[in-house]
């Protein structure tokens, strides 16, 4: 079995932010669409409300990218949706935007960082710039609910903001990842909805991740880090030891398991380690070993400003023999690609 990558022209200027049964869920700026099968037209969702200046500057590509003008998480939710927009979060209720209470001061939530635990409840974290180092928190959503929930505080001083939370589904714990400086790069795990933490690393930059995805055995996260060289890492989840399993071309942010498949992506950001200006799809499997599949070299706008060249997957995949992404800050940005398995014969 191999893999190839489609070009999806049909899809240019939508994210698929959800492939699972039911159908799909596809963002494009500040509105939701479903699709049964991906064929236009898109049936509309919902539209999130946005100043109309906003809204305008989005209109030309260069705008939403500056204001980050887009959704990050679409996770449906019984019969409503959770969103995370700009830096807002809601839920979509019959067709209409509600922007939960709770909220103690704006902030984004990043890609497929959030995570439903085995009862339900939702989690996600504050992904704020914080450089006064103030206190930061993770957050607990139960469905139906008109507000958010504090579920755990990390005092001032201790990181800088939470990179995302995941949950394990061969244990039933969830597994928190914050940065940026070494002693703030930690990995943390929950069993008790975060009554109890426990680390399970910490203090350099090779704890500094921003997800995580599992197997039976181990946990798999490649590093985000800054200033030395990146690694995909397996970590045994009886005994916690890592294993590096492969040097990356730059940091890794977001990950997808796809049957016996892990998909790690890097991106091209100012960080002095990255070793080359472009965006990749890393490939892990039991037959082939790491390989890199793909690259995409950044464009020629400022990262900061422009966002950096990234890779993004949807938050849950259903199929075991394809992968939707779309690509920001790259030559082909605002395109969508799908990784399909082809079966030998």
């Amino acid at each position: 079995m191999s893999w190839t990558i489609e070009a999806m022209p049909e899809l240019r200027g939508y994210t698929v932010e959800w492939a699972g049964e039911g159908g799909y869920y596809l963002s494009r700026r500040n509105v939701l669409y479903h699709s049964a099968d991906l064929r236009l037209p898109f049936t509309t969702v919902a539209v999130i409300p946005a100043p109309a200046w906003k809204q305008a500057v989005s209109g030309v590509r260069l705008g939403q990218r500056l204001l980050r003008f887009m959704v990050t998480n679409v996770v449906p939710l019984g019969s409503e949706l959770f969103v995370t927009f700009d830096r807002s979060v809601g839920v979509v209720r019959d067709g209409k935007w509600v922007e939960l209470a709770g909220l103690q001061r704006p902030c984004r939530v990043l890609r497929a960082a959030c995570a439903i635990d085995g009862v339900g409840d939702l989690y996600f974290g504050e992904y704020v710039m914080n450089d006064t180092r103030s206190e930061v928190r993770m957050y607990r959503y139960r469905a139906g609910a008109a507000a958010l929930e504090v579920a755990y505080t990390f005092p001032a001083g201790s990181i800088r903001h939470i990179h995302g939370v995941y949950f394990d589904t061969f244990t039933g714990a969830l597994l928190c990842l914050t940065g940026d400086n070494n002693r703030e790069c930690r990995i943390l795990r929950t069993e008790d909805g975060f009554r109890t933490v426990h680390t399970v690393g910490e203090g350099d930059e090779t704890w500094r991740a921003v997800s995580v995805v599992f197997d039976e055995a181990s946990m798999y996260y490649g590093m985000d880090a800054e200033f030395r060289s990146n690694h995909i890492y397996r970590v045994d989840r009886r005994t916690f030891e890592r294993t590096s399993l492969t040097e990356v071309n730059g940091t890794v942010y977001f990950s997808k398991q796809v049957g016996r498949d892990l998909f790690f992506t890097t991106t091209a950001e100012n960080g002095s380690a990255l070793k080359a200006q472009a965006a990749a799809i890393w490939r892990i499997s039991p037959e082939d070993g790491c390989v890199e599949m793909a690259t995409f070299r950044k464009d020629v706008w400022h990262g900061s400003l422009f966002q950096f060249g990234t890779v993004h997957f949807p938050y849950a995949n259903a199929s075991a023999d394809e992968l939707y992404f779309s690509v920001v800050g790259v030559k082909e940005d605002n395109q969508t690609f799908c990784i399909r398995r082809t079966r030998q014969t």
